[in-house]
């Protein structure tokens, strides 16, 4: 439960839905260059290879071409993970392992959790043609001698619906492939740190909550939180009110480009009736989001050309959709491993003040946030201004000095 303080304080502060990630921008989808030729197949496993302990390899391919990144040995991999109803199914992912001979103990591991591109299966990180989402980033750690393991999340890419900001599936994705990485390549060790950036944040987050127990086989050192997602509720809430005000202004552009994604992600975890709160115009146009990226989202003739007065009904029942939004905040989590938050004071996507929030309750209940903040830095400029940062906080984690 958020506390009243936070509470005010997120409510009378963020304009904007903390969402989204660099990669919302990105090149539009394709299909990953596997050995050097389209491999779509690659993501749809037969039903009977998918049974099998979470954390497993169902297969890998070495991954060649415009998603490889450089001085690393680069796989595409399809691992087990289990998604909200307990149910085994196929998770897709990129592994890049560093070339030369690895330290004593194995490559240290960073599961990279990627941010907002979509629910569709083509806005897959790892199916993505050109300058892959997230490709500078790992690249960036592999230089620094790190494996990285990024993952496409459950449902995205491969078969099945995907948890959009449903932080339980999100972590089991991150944990699993983890696990899987070693599997991979032997060279990868048993230790790791969760990162990602604002939807992948928002999952590092509950990595650091959950991680240790659901795989207790891998040894999660801490985790790192650039710009992550929180009080998506409060802020679907203030939506709404604009709605209901004469004067609101709220609720313009990147709420309406989100609340697809939102409903469908809520939709894995429960029975959430669009229709009861959005208006018939919005319904209809919720399909767009099973077939296209934020990318093609934003454009004015799509949900980037809507307010949220275009959106919601005045008189709608959030009360479902709601529900799984507070259930799935991270302010409230309880960490089994170190946490460290990173948030551009200029951000107007993931606002400061949101995370200001977030980590206060956190740290009000004794939980091990260290919180840095970076003048200047919008929400795609935090992962390189904090860089130097991280290393030496993940450094730190793994006992290197350089």
């Amino acid at each position: 439960m958020q506390t009243g303080i936070a509470r005010v304080i997120t409510v009378a502060a963020v304009a904007c839905l903390a969402l989204s990630a660099g990669a919302c921008a990105e090149d539009t989808p394709g299909v990953a260059e596997v050995a050097g030729a389209p491999q779509a197949r690659f993501y749809s496993p037969p039903a009977e290879s998918i049974p099998g302990q979470h954390g497993s390899v169902i297969r890998s391919q070495p991954l060649t071409g415009s998603q490889a990144v450089p001085g690393a040995r680069n796989s595409l991999v399809l691992y087990r993970s289990v998604d909200a109803q307990g149910k085994t199914v196929a998770v897709s992912g990129t592994l890049a392992v560093p070339e030369g001979t690895p330290p004593a103990g194995g490559w240290p591991l960073i599961s990279w959790a990627p941010g907002t591109n979509g629910v569709a299966d083509a806005c897959a990180p790892s199916r993505t043609e050109g300058s892959s989402p997230g490709k500078d980033e790992q690249a960036r750690w592999v230089a620094k001698g790190y494996a990285v393991a990024r993952t496409d999340y459950q449902g995205l890419g491969t078969p099945g619906n995907h948890g959009y900001l449903i932080g339980e599936t999100e972590q089991r994705a991150v944990s699993d492939f983890a696990t899987a990485a070693r599997e991979v390549d032997k060279s990868v060790g048993a230790r790791w740190v969760a990162m990602g950036h604002s939807q992948g944040g928002h999952a590092a987050l509950f990595a650091a909550g959950a991680a240790a127990a659901w795989a207790p086989g891998s040894e999660l050192l801490g985790a790192v939180a650039l710009a992550p997602a929180s009080h998506l509720g409060e802020q679907v809430r203030m939506a709404k009110w604009a709605v209901s005000n004469p004067l609101g202004t709220l609720g313009t552009g990147d709420i309406a480009l989100y609340v697809p994604l939102l409903v469908r992600g809520a939709q894995t975890v429960t029975d959430v009736d669009p229709a009861r709160f959005l208006t018939d115009r919005a319904v209809s146009m919720l399909p767009i989001a099973d077939s296209e990226c934020t990318a093609t989202l934003r454009d004015r003739g799509k949900w980037g050309g809507l307010s949220a007065k275009d959106v919601f009904t005045k008189d709608g029942d959030l009360s479902g959709l709601l529900r799984v939004l507070d259930d799935n905040d991270p302010s409230g989590l309880r960490f089994t491993a170190p946490v460290l938050v990173l948030q551009g004071r200029s951000d107007m996507t993931v606002p400061l003040k949101s995370t200001d929030a977030m980590v206060a309750e956190q740290q009000l209940h004794g939980q091990s946030v260290d919180y840095r903040k970076y003048d200047d830095v919008d929400h795609s400029g935090i992962v390189a201004a904090s860089f130097a940062d991280a290393l030496g906080w993940v450094d730190t984690r793994f006992g290197i000095t350089r």
